[in-house]
């Protein structure tokens, strides 16, 4: 693992929070976990390579902080969503500092995988979770993402882990003033990865960082 996250050209930030959280047990193999390349998962998924995580973490490091709410759609593995867990530390003993993250995937046996790495190996981010308040995984649809009750719930960080033709909006609706939303972005005839922020007045920017290769968000 630390020669993996020493070999990524990332933030500090970002290999702090991947170090937390041992890859082995999110993949099916040794060589799959360790590696930096993509992985097929069940279903025919395609896992993203370890440096494709690195990115997400470091491009959401403002809003990866104790106490904020993330949304992972495309969750697979769980392994992502679980470093944004540890980030916002759904654990806390501090209620205000007690961040919430939901991953969402379609593949149901992903889903039920990443739960039962969760309660194996990491029960501690279980510690507060009663009626799966802070930390769950959802077998859904992701396309739509996942709206809460209220504006006073919108999500501070959205990972979408598939390719769009464009900002979805009903997605970028969820995000709250303040947020970011890192997505791969159809733009000509590849994808890039782009950091889409949304200040505290509202205004949009973007800003278009690496060319990537992903499955298109249907």
């Amino acid at each position: 693992m630390n020669q993996l996250l020493q070999s990524l050209d990332t933030s500090a930030f970002a290999k702090e929070i991947m170090r937390q959280v041992d890859r082995r047990p999110f993949y099916l193999t040794k060589e799959e976990a360790y590696s930096d390349k993509p992985s097929v998962f069940y279903g025919g998924q395609t896992i993203s390579a370890p440096h494709m995580h690195a990115k997400a973490i470091e491009y959401l490091s403002p809003v990866l902080k104790p106490g904020n709410h993330i949304l992972d759609i495309g969750s697979g593995s769980g392994y992502l969503t679980t470093c944004f867990a540890k980030a916002v530390t759904v654990n806390n003993e501090n209620p205000k500092d007690r961040g919430k993250v939901i991953g969402i995937d379609v593949v149901p046996e992903s889903i039920e995988k990443s739960r039962t790495v969760v309660n194996r190996y990491f029960p501690e981010l279980l510690k507060y979770n009663t009626y799966n308040r802070h930390f769950q995984f959802i077998e859904k649809d992701g396309k739509y993402g996942h709206p809460k009750q209220s504006n006073d719930e919108l999500y501070d960080g959205i990972h979408i882990g598939a390719a769009s033709d464009n900002i979805p909006y009903d997605i970028f609706t969820q995000l709250a003033r303040g947020g970011f939303l890192v997505l791969p972005l159809k733009t000509g005839s590849h994808h890039t990865f782009t950091i889409v922020h949304k200040d505290h007045k509202g205004n949009i920017s973007i800003q278009l960082k690496e060319t990537v290769n992903y499955v298109p968000l249907v």
